[in-house]
């Protein structure tokens, strides 16, 4: 397939409350629900239990404004960092944070979580804590050698990031270096949450196709090791979504530990 006239999530606005509605919201297609939201949070929920996810201080660096990966896994930080790559989606991450009224739905997310029982169904509740523990929402550019460049951050305990990398890079060379860039926002030791897709292409939003690298897990697990990085735990689930707004054949989700100072 042809991608060259695809949208990129780093230079091109997304519709948020669009994006959310199409693929992580309770009216999404089943099948495309439990792939994109289900799945990761119940990789999430055992990476927690197992005691692979702990510390004080996390980064998000997700795609859209989802909360969905944080229901599992921010209550074992007290220092939350959201970093936000695309324009209009890091808008909406700022209304959030501000207490703004909004009209997103979270309560498959809840109930994935709380049927595991990693949590109770009072969304209310939990997003009051979530939001006490967000410090700062900064715009990230993973082209620059500082991705929050102005910003020093001190280095992370955590780092959790749904779908963003294979978004943003036009190869395997360049996702190599991207990944680079956000670990050396973590320390030595610590966690790397990481989701995304293989053998995919493209995803809709609006009618508009945006643009995905197409690589193998072989690749990825390349790229974790000549980047430091010691998988504790990779696993994928295959697509049977019938939707054909967005193209891929696995989804995965991985948590690894980085071994080495940058």
């Amino acid at each position: 397939m042809d991608t060259s006239s695809f949208k990129s999530y780093e230079t091109h606005v997304v519709d948020s409350k669009c994006f959310h509605d199409m693929y992580f919201g309770a009216a999404a297609d089943t099948d495309l629900l439990f792939e994109v939201v289900d799945f990761p949070i119940k990789v999430l929920y055992d990476c927690v239990k197992r005691g692979l996810i702990k510390g004080h201080r996390m980064i998000d660096l997700s795609m859209g404004l989802n909360l969905y990966q944080l229901i599992a896994v921010y209550k074992c930080f007290s220092d939350i960092i959201i970093l936000e790559v695309n324009d209009g989606c890091f808008g909406d991450m700022e209304k959030w944070l501000n207490g703004e009224e909004d009209a997103y739905d979270w309560a498959h997310a809840v109930k994935v979580l709380a049927d595991l029982g990693g949590c109770s169904d009072n969304w209310k509740e939990m997003e009051n804590d979530l939001r006490s523990r967000v410090k700062r929402v900064l715009k990230c550019d993973l082209t620059n050698k500082n991705p929050t460049e102005s910003v020093i951050l001190e280095k992370a305990d955590c780092i959790i990031s749904l779908y963003v990398v294979g978004t943003v890079c036009k190869d395997i060379d360049d996702y190599s270096l991207k990944l680079k860039r956000m670990s050396s926002m973590l320390k030595k030791g610590g966690c790397l949450l990481l989701s995304g897709a293989f053998r995919s292409s493209h995803y809709t939003v609006n009618e508009e196709k945006f643009y995905v690298l197409d690589f193998e897990e072989k690749d990825f697990r390349k790229i974790l090791k000549d980047n430091g990085y010691r998988i504790e735990h990779l696993e994928t689930t295959v697509k049977k979504s019938c939707v054909t707004f967005v193209h891929y054949e696995h989804a995965f989700m991985v948590c690894a530990i980085k071994e080495t100072d940058d």
